[in-house]
């Protein structure tokens, strides 16, 4: 990743501008149909869960066993992505997660599996993909140019929210076709994607520097964040949103007992986010990298809260689906600013780290509102437990804007400078 002053302002350079990079298409292509196969299995895993103990509580259950080896594994896995070699390090749990999953299928398949087996698979599964996201979150600034680095945010924040449009509605097909585990075998096949597209980068990113004590380092991650209330109240505005916001397994409960609609109908609940990511970060990549990051996140981030309580008292199906299509637009704005913001105000010594705290207040806390979901759900209602999440999310946005008005002042250019200031240093303490 150059560092070179001389690279044109952020805002001159094209929407597109990082699929210029041939290491950047070959990752994001791949990871785009690796994360359709994933929302496939999602859609499957939780609707199989569902059915096989027709108990919101069992379902949510799931998520805690998905949220625990992210949590704490979350903390160490982000130093691991300082220290290592991050494409071979993607490439090994790549390869895991394929084989988990293809032995998922194979059980689904049998006519045998228990929901114990279906928790044991999630448990392994978010422990090997806690090593996976900050190493993958770390890599996308080493395949642009920093002039390029906010519109490659942008097009990630693509990846997992877009692929949302087309891999639950290919899931609800694939469990009315050949059952839950068709769609688990597609998963599987999905890997090879990233796995080939590794194989075939160029770019290497060596560790930034000669590892030290592994515990140290971690607690200089952590120190890091601390002294940075920006990244730090993105965090915890993350970490709201993962527990209190939308997860699978309310979709999945407004599908089955609110609007009765069945897995077709589950997967354009699920589809109809997608949509809305796909509107929303095209929308975001059509403006240009606009300099007032801060201002898009925050309103964004209200909008979402907003959203999501007004799906909770939607009252058709119909209605839902447009709500949520918003949703999911309001969503993939948010993401691609908060993930701009980290980026740019994160050194590349720190970025593992740094990552790796994002992942365990994104990914692995937001299972947790699977099981927040499960456990509020028998006692307010779908409906209720809805609308106090989203207003509860957008409440704590308003709260973090007045408390860390730097959040909201931020702006691009001032990122850039204040991440070339960082490089400098580093590279004077080098020398």
């Amino acid at each position: 990743m150059t560092t070179d002053s001389s690279e044109p302002n952020p805002q001159t350079v094209g929407r597109l501008a990082a699929f210029r990079y041939r290491d950047f298409r070959l990752f994001w292509l791949s990871l785009f149909v690796s994360n359709v196969g994933t929302w496939m299995q999602m859609t499957a895993t939780n609707w199989l869960l569902y059915q096989l103990t027709d108990s919101a509580f069992q379902l949510g259950l799931n998520g805690l066993f998905r949220a625990v080896p992210a949590i704490f594994l979350g903390l160490i896995s982000g130093t691991f992505a300082d220290r290592c070699d991050r494409k071979r390090l993607l490439l090994w749990t790549q390869l895991a997660l394929a084989l988990l999953t293809l032995g998922l299928a194979a059980l689904d398949h049998s006519g045998s599996i228990q929901a114990w087996q279906i928790y044991a698979f999630t448990f392994i599964s978010a422990a090997v993909g806690s090593f996976d996201g900050p190493a993958r979150q770390a890599l996308f600034p080493s395949l642009v140019p920093r002039s390029a680095l906010p519109n490659a945010v942008a097009l990630n924040s693509v990846l997992w929210k877009g692929a949302a449009l087309i891999g639950p509605s290919l899931g609800g097909i694939a469990i009315s076709l050949l059952g839950t585990s068709g769609a688990f075998y597609a998963n599987a096949a999905s890997f090879l994607a990233v796995v080939i597209a590794l194989m075939m980068m160029r770019s290497y990113t060596p560790p930034a520097e000669k590892p030290h004590d592994f515990f140290a380092e971690m607690k200089d991650g952590f120190t890091y964040m601390l002294s940075k209330p920006i990244i730090l109240g993105i965090l915890v505005m993350e970490a709201v949103s993962s527990v209190f916001g939308l997860d699978n397994a309310m979709l999945t409960i407004f599908a089955s007992d609110v609007f009765h609609v069945g897995a077709h109908g589950f997967g354009f609940l699920q589809s109809s986010r997608g949509l809305g990511a796909v509107i929303g970060s095209s929308l975001f990549i059509g403006m240009g990298q606009q300099p007032a990051q801060g201002k898009i996140l925050t309103i964004a981030a209200i909008l979402y809260g907003v959203g999501f309580a007004a799906f909770g008292v939607a009252p058709s199906f119909v209605l839902a689906i447009i709500l949520l299509a918003m949703v999911g637009a309001t969503d993939a704005v948010w993401s691609a600013a908060r993930g701009t913001i980290l980026q740019l105000t994160t050194p590349e010594r720190f970025r593992g780290r740094i990552m790796g705290l994002f992942q365990l207040s994104n990914r692995g806390l937001h299972p947790l509102g699977q099981t927040e979901t499960g456990l509020m759900v028998p006692l307010l209602g779908a409906r209720e437990t809805t609308v106090v999440g989203g207003l509860l999310v957008s409440a704590v946005t308003l709260m973090i804007a007045w408390r860390i008005p730097s959040i909201v002042r931020f702006r691009l250019n001032e990122g850039e400078e204040r991440d070339g200031r960082e490089v400098f240093r580093e590279n004077k303490v080098a020398d």
